[in-house]
């Protein structure tokens, strides 16, 4: 059978076998899952792709119900698959998606089938991704400030209403890491933000970084994230500087 062909014999297939039974047991035959938050709550609407990794574009997009589980019969498919979750969100009039975390990020079988389950939370940071699953807030040293050394920059974001997922969030204070973007937080969870950070105990000034920038200085930021330097990902621009130095 000539390849597209035979891609589109399986994605007919892979639809027609979808069912929406319960999904927190192992059963032969089937890949199931569910997707919860980090404090265990389901999590309904969540797109799950079923990926074949042996057929170019014969992968099934479908969600998850309200109990937050999928199911997908696989006993007539000897192929092998990548099983991914992924949750939209809007802000700001964008539409945004998080890859979500899996359990056991291992392929499965078709035939024998297996579980996947899935968890909203921040994707674990590498070298070869420090950006992780959420936005970014990228702070840099002003144009001609090297009296501060980034990786002794302590940052504290503090939430301003409510989140892209609906939460109120918490403050966190954090360090910032090197990535090949400049000095960055990953995993922010997008939303409004105050930013406030010191150097050595000694609180910084910080502004929206822009170009031109003719933004003000401030003790804190308070903003958002944006697409200006991303066109794919909503992230924030901060600058930094040590006080007292002229405007």
């Amino acid at each position: 059978m000539h390849r597209p062909a035979q891609a589109a014999l399986i994605a007919t297939i892979l639809a027609a076998t979808l069912t929406g039974a319960d999904a927190t047991t192992p059963v032969k035959g089937f890949i199931t899952g569910t997707v919860v938050n980090e404090q265990g709550a389901p999590l309904a609407g969540v797109e799950i792709d079923v990926d074949n990794t042996l057929s170019y574009d014969s992968n099934l997009v479908t969600y998850t119900d309200a109990k937050g589980q999928y199911r997908v019969d696989v006993r007539k498919l000897p192929f092998t698959f990548q099983v991914y979750a992924k949750l939209k969100v809007k802000y700001e009039g964008y539409t945004t998606a998080i890859e979500l975390v899996p359990r056991t990020p291992n392929a499965v079988a078709g035939v024998v089938g297996g579980v996947r389950d899935f968890v909203l939370r921040p994707k674990p940071i590498t070298p070869e991704d420090p950006y992780g699953n959420q936005g970014c807030v990228f702070i840099e040293r002003a144009i001609g400030e090297y009296d501060i050394d980034e990786a002794q920059v302590l940052v504290t974001l503090t939430p301003v209403g409510k989140l892209a997922d609906g939460s109120t969030g918490k403050p966190r204070t954090v360090h910032l890491l090197r990535s090949g973007s400049g000095p960055v937080i990953p995993n922010v969870m997008w939303g409004r933000y105050t930013v406030t950070a010191t150097y050595q105990g000694q609180p910084l000034e910080l502004r929206r970084r822009t170009s031109p920038n003719n933004n003000p200085w401030n003790t804190s930021y308070t903003g958002g994230f944006v697409r200006e330097y991303n066109i794919t990902q909503l992230n924030m621009y901060v600058e930094m500087r040590l006080p007292n130095k002229s405007n």
